[in-house]
């Protein structure tokens, strides 16, 4: 399972795009694509914000305060975030419950210049909030079979 769990951190580091899932009011899921902070190349800050988190699968994802993920997340923290390869046999779930954060100093550390389209205001824009996960478990699929490790 130590295999797994390290080809899974890796999975977090190399891919792009993360899948944020949450459940809305009807009780369907909604999943919509989100940058993947762990990734250095959408989050040239990321070695530093994640430096002692490099063996466990804290997660940051920047959105709207305003927005329906958030609305949702507020109703039901509970969510999960899909990783994957394109040609690759592995993927990676994370669930657990999403905590909002609008910790200033936090949001100075993931900051990333691009998203000054979405925040005008920059990093103090009252729209911008930090969505946190530390996953109770994770799921997935690795070469030729599934796997679930807890993680808390």
């Amino acid at each position: 399972m130590e295999e797994i769990k390290a080809e899974c951190l890796k999975l977090m580091k190399a891919v792009e795009d993360a899948y944020l899932g949450t459940i809305d009011s009807d009780g369907f899921p909604q999943i919509r694509v989100m940058a993947n902070l762990r990734n250095q190349k959408m989050c040239n800050t990321a070695p530093e914000i994640f430096k002692s988190h490099d063996e466990d699968f804290l997660l940051y994802m920047a959105t709207g305060h305003s927005s329906d993920k958030m609305k949702q997340i507020r109703a039901n923290p509970k969510i999960s975030v899909y990783f994957y390869k394109a040609g690759e046999m592995h993927t990676l779930r994370l669930v657990g419950s999403a905590e909002e954060i609008n910790d200033l100093e936090l949001k100075k550390q993931l900051w990333q210049d691009e998203w000054e389209m979405h925040w005008p205001g920059g990093v103090e824009d009252p729209e911008l909030v930090i969505i946190r996960l530390e996953p109770d478990y994770a799921k997935g699929w690795y070469n030729e079979g599934p796997y679930k490790f807890n993680l808390k």
